[in-house]
């Protein structure tokens, strides 16, 4: 399916089949000037040391370079299709446009890095570092019997929580392509190449990489090496993971509907700002998860016998900062700077949902 929308009737999104649109129209040549395609931003993040103190720390310090891009773009032709609820009537054509007649320079500039940094340290004393401290602490410091009594759900939970992102990431990649005809070919262009890299690197694929195993196989291995058993033995169990359930709900519901701000290109800002909260949050809790198992490798894993395999959290502890880097690049090529709020709100929303999970996983260990 491919989704286009009416710019000259401002009709609401259609979802036309592809074979029925293939017929149905022609599409003159167009091209696209530039006078520089190249739009540079440079990050770097720091690994936090565990402890309480060294929590208070955020693990991405960042300073960003951005060189602006200049764009002159001429329209494409129009394409002309039939909405399905008119197909059995009179044939009607509407005009829509893959690279709509936009003057560059007269679009609203995109929002700033500097904007994009503020809302970041606000998550850095948000609720979720707070919750992610707490866990962290807890599990540090988890006895030999409850780690044989009550990790096991906070397992399930985990196995579950960490497929759970991809959908989301999808709908965030849907909510900005379906700006097609009312957002910038470049802007929209050069956000979807970065939005595309970490939802790859789940399965495997990398830039100019073979590909390798997908983050759920390295957690499955990672799982066996600290428990001794296999993790399907573990899922097998039936037990329904609640809390991850719960927070997959509130994801997809704030995601794909926008959180109900108005208008596509409003609604994939705000799908933008959850998905930079998404990556950002992560550089804290995979960091942190990392100190917090060499720990209890060092309290009696190795002791009893069990050699970890670390690469699912090296990886995501190395890869998590670089994707929330990513994130903040996708914010700063698309969303104009008069939706600061909206990316605030989004940001705070997943802040929300996520420490009410790791609260709820913590609890599993306290209770």
């Amino acid at each position: 399916y491919i989704c286009l929308q009416s710019t000259s009737l401002q009709e609401d999104i259609r979802i036309f089949n592809i074979p029925f649109i293939s017929k149905q129209f022609s599409m003159a040549s167009s091209s696209v000037s530039s006078t520089s395609v190249v739009c540079s931003s440079s990050f770097s993040g720091n690994r936090c040391s565990s402890g309480a103190s060294a929590r208070s720390i955020a693990p991405l310090k960042k300073h960003a370079k951005q060189n602006q891009s200049l764009y002159a773009l001429r329209a494409a032709s129009p394409v002309c299709v039939m909405t399905p609820e008119r197909a059995t009537g009179p044939t009607q054509k509407v005009e829509s446009y893959f690279a709509p007649k936009l003057d560059f320079a007269s679009l609203e500039t995109t929002i700033s890095h500097s904007t994009i940094k503020e809302l970041e340290r606000e998550l850095d004393m948000g609720e979720s570092v707070k919750a992610l401290r707490r866990f962290n602490d807890v599990l540090s410091n988890i006895s030999e019997d409850a780690w044989e009594t009550k990790m096991w759900r906070v397992w399930n939970e985990m196995a579950y929580n960490l497929e759970s992102f991809n959908p989301i990431f999808t709908a965030c990649l849907l909510k900005v392509q379906c700006t097609i005809g009312h957002s910038d070919y470049v802007r929209r262009d050069q956000c979807l190449q970065n939005l595309i890299q970490p939802l790859a690197g789940e399965y495997g694929m990398h830039s100019d990489e073979p590909l390798a195993q997908t983050h759920r196989q390295l957690f499955s291995s990672f799982y066996s090496s600290c428990t001794g058993q296999e993790l399907t033995s573990l899922l097998a169990r039936g037990v329904t993971p609640e809390a991850s359930e719960h927070l997959f709900a509130a994801m997809m519901k704030d995601v794909t509907s926008g959180g109900g701000e108005g208008g596509g290109i409003q609604q994939a800002s705000f799908a933008l700002g959850y998905n930079l909260a998404v990556e950002y949050l992560a550089a804290y809790e995979k960091t942190w998860l990392l100190d917090t198992f060499h720990t209890i490798d060092d309290r009696f894993l190795q002791s009893n016998g069990h050699e970890v395999e670390w690469t699912f959290l090296e990886v995501h502890a190395i890869g998590e900062p670089e994707h929330a880097d990513i994130g903040h690049a996708a914010v700063a090529a698309f969303v104009p700077q008069s939706h600061k709020d909206t990316l605030r709100k989004a940001m705070q929303a997943h802040d929300r949902d996520f420490a009410e999970f790791y609260n709820a996983i913590t609890d599993m260990l306290e209770a």
